[in-house]
């Protein structure tokens, strides 16, 4: 929904170029659909109260996240 309305807004609305109408739409957008779907199968363990599980998901998702952000950074000042 938000997607198809941010799209015909950039498009016919606002004096955007391609390379921020693409960066708002998969970027930004992007983000959201990849953290609901990390929030949709946390809640779904809880509701299956499989706490162990839900928990190792948030703690190794952020971890993960944390640590590549942490390499990429390290990797780009040496470049």
């Amino acid at each position: 929904l938000l997607m198809g309305f941010l799209y015909v807004y950039l498009l016919e609305r606002a004096s955007v170029g391609p390379e921020l109408r693409a960066a708002l739409l998969v970027g930004l957008l992007g983000a959201f659909t990849t953290f609901s779907t990390f929030s949709i199968e946390t809640l779904n363990l809880l509701e299956q109260a499989d706490y162990l599980k839900a928990m190792l998901n948030v703690l190794i998702s952020v971890i993960a996240c944390l640590s590549a952000c942490w390499l990429g950074l390290t990797l780009g000042r040496q470049l």
